[in-house]
């Protein structure tokens, strides 16, 4: 498995942190101690409002969150990337388990939460062996085929959602076990918190705007500020002063003050099976987002970053935090601007965010009892509200239909079927598209214009379907050309066949690549025309071309006589192979006259 591409990319992680530590001085420790702890005393609410998106206890998030800061800061390909648990990949996390078990019709209750517990711990180690493998494969690139709009539209569809699953804490309303009868999207919550709407508790809503009060309050005086640790205490704050209990308002609960330990992942082989469309879909989301964010930081820095070394990054974290009863993490857009914000001096910034996050744990989870979850609640509605760019959106629909068209499905598949599948079709659509645009032929009728003298005067203009053609048409074909052009090349080509032509001339000159399939009409239409009388010439042959041509039999079709490599001159070829044209047709054609329509 790991051997050329992947063995290089394996040897050069490994190096990374080694290298940065032969020239580790004071300045940059503080300055990555800093930034470690600014990122920190951010990400440790984050990463409790996460872990709560995720189904799993808030504790679960804080071990994620210093596994996976740890581990992907020293390996994936830019410094800055701050990993751990993200919100799309949390509320992906807890539709595909949900989902899983409600295939399986495990009822809800304690051991239903265990399993719950041992299925997201085992999509870790399944997204992480996936991206390893994806990476090894060398398949990393093809996430440059996935345009922004996907991200932009899953996103923004991730928001909205993450918004409604958080209305029923935020109003104090316990939240209802999931069953095979939940609608997914964005029909499941809210379907489920109309009826609960009664059991709305006063004390949780005031606490709640109090905490988004303080979170927006902060937000505006500046990004830099811990907005959401501070909202959160002041929620706790309000609890504990006014002696609240469990009764008046959901609360948190204590954590235990405790670091996170060896384990073996386990799973029953029946749900290994179920979870592979889950763990695809999240391997390939967090490249996605992991790309993002490395380019987005790269422009700021200039540092260079590879997605091949990114996926196996971000695959070798999520398999390690797998042993360590982590969830699915990646990076994280706003830690990772924000330690950029904070100064960090290297990637060592990350292991100091992991040490300070454990120290949070170990010294203030016992409060943890008094924080409400409307407080939360208070955090991720600012959080869902970032994720969904509208602006962004706007700015899209104005410049590119296609474009829109990618991003408004996503958003509504996003917000109307199982989530999972919603990264998919998002994809498969951006793919299709991107396919229709390649698939459009382009060829081009290339006419002399007498007004230039010089070596390049011709002029193109698009190929005509009349009925009737001049002895001799000159062509010329760009671009990749594959299978999804031969029908419409094969038309074009008969059409020139039944109109007359004598000689037709191909120049090739702007073809980087032809497949199978454009050879086999390409022979079908010499063939024809050769019946006919006629002539197929070939011009402006790039070499990979030529071998392709010559290996295929096209040249013992047409013969070398008929057949001009690329040369240096400008359109060199195209002269002499028009040359050749003039001779087998036996007649001096007007210069201006060969290409252009009869009737002109």
């Amino acid at each position: 498995m790991f051997q050329g591409p992947a063995l290089q990319t394996l040897v050069r992680m490994l190096r990374q942190p080694l290298e940065e530590a032969q020239g580790y001085t004071l300045e940059s420790l503080r300055r990555d101690a800093l930034a470690g702890l600014t990122v920190a005393v951010v990400a440790v609410p984050q990463c409790l409002a996460y872990a709560i998106i995720a189904g799993v206890p808030p504790q679960v998030g804080l071990y994620t969150l210093i596994v996976q800061s740890a581990i992907g800061s020293l390996f994936c390909s830019q410094r800055f990337l701050s990993s751990g648990p993200i919100n799309t990949q949390s509320l992906l996390v807890a539709a595909i388990t949900a989902r899983v078990l409600q295939s399986t019709g495990v009822v809800p209750g304690p051991e239903a939460s265990a399993l719950y517990l041992e299925l997201v711990v085992f999509l870790s180690l399944f997204k992480g062996a996936l991206q390893m493998a994806l990476a090894a494969g060398g398949l990393a690139t093809l996430v440059r085929y996935v345009s922004a709009a996907v991200i932009l539209g899953f996103t923004g569809g991730a928001g909205i959602l993450i918004a409604a699953g958080q209305l029923a804490p935020f109003l104090g309303i316990d939240p209802v076990a999931p069953d095979s009868a939940t609608a997914p999207g964005l029909a499941g919550p809210l379907a489920a918190l109309v009826p609960q709407l009664g059991q709305m508790r006063v004390h949780s809503i005031g606490v709640g705007l109090v905490s988004l009060s303080v979170a927006i309050g902060m937000r505006r005086l500046s990004r830099l500020l811990p907005g959401p640790l501070v909202a959160i205490g002041v929620g706790a704050a309000a609890v504990a002063l006014l002696g609240w209990t469990a009764d008046d308002l959901p609360l948190v609960g204590p954590l235990a003050p405790s670091l996170p330990s060896l384990r073996l992942p386990t799973l029953p082989l029946e749900h290994i099976e179920a979870l592979f469309g889950g763990a695809l879909a999240l391997a390939v989301l967090g490249l996605m987002e992991a790309w993002a964010i490395g380019k987005t930081l790269a422009a700021r820095t200039g540092q260079r970053i590879s997605a091949g070394q990114e996926l196996f990054a971000q695959g070798l974290t999520n398999a390690t935090s797998a042993f360590f009863g982590c969830i699915p993490g990646s990076g994280s857009f706003s830690r990772s601007t924000l330690n950029y914000r904070a100064h960090a001096a290297t990637r060592y910034a990350g292991v100091f965010n992991a040490l300070f996050a454990a120290a949070l744990l170990l010294g203030l989870a016992p409060l943890a009892a008094w924080i409400p979850k409307a407080s939360l609640s208070a955090v991720l509605f600012v959080i869902a509200w970032d994720l969904v760019d509208w602006r962004a959106m706007a700015r899209v629909i104005r410049t590119s239909r296609s474009d829109a068209s990618v991003c408004l499905v996503t958003l509504v598949a996003t917000l109307t079927i199982p989530l999972a599948y919603a990264v998919f079709v998002g994809v498969a659509l951006n793919i299709g598209l991107y396919l229709r645009r390649v698939s459009r032929l382009q060829v081009a009728e290339m006419s002399l214009s007498p007004d230039d003298p010089g070596l390049e005067r011709f002029l193109e203009r698009p190929l005509s379907d009349q009925a009737v053609h001049p002895p001799v048409v000159f062509l010329q074909l760009q671009g990749d050309l594959f299978f999804g052009q031969a029908d419409e090349l094969g038309d074009r080509l008969a059409n020139l066949a039944a109109g007359g032509v004598e000689v037709v001339v191909i120049r090739l000159k702007r073809t980087l690549s032809v497949d199978s399939t454009i050879l086999a009409t390409l022979e079908h239409f010499a063939l024809a025309l050769h019946r006919a009388g006629g002539r197929v010439i070939l011009c402006g042959v790039l070499p990979d071309v030529s071998r392709r041509l010559r290996a295929y039999g096209i040249l013992d079709l047409i013969g070398e006589d008929c057949f001009f490599e690329a040369t240096p001159g400008v359109f060199e070829s195209a002269q002499r192979a028009l040359a050749r044209a003039r001779e087998l047709t036996r007649q001096d054609v007007d210069p201006g006259s060969w290409a252009r329509d009869p009737d002109d």
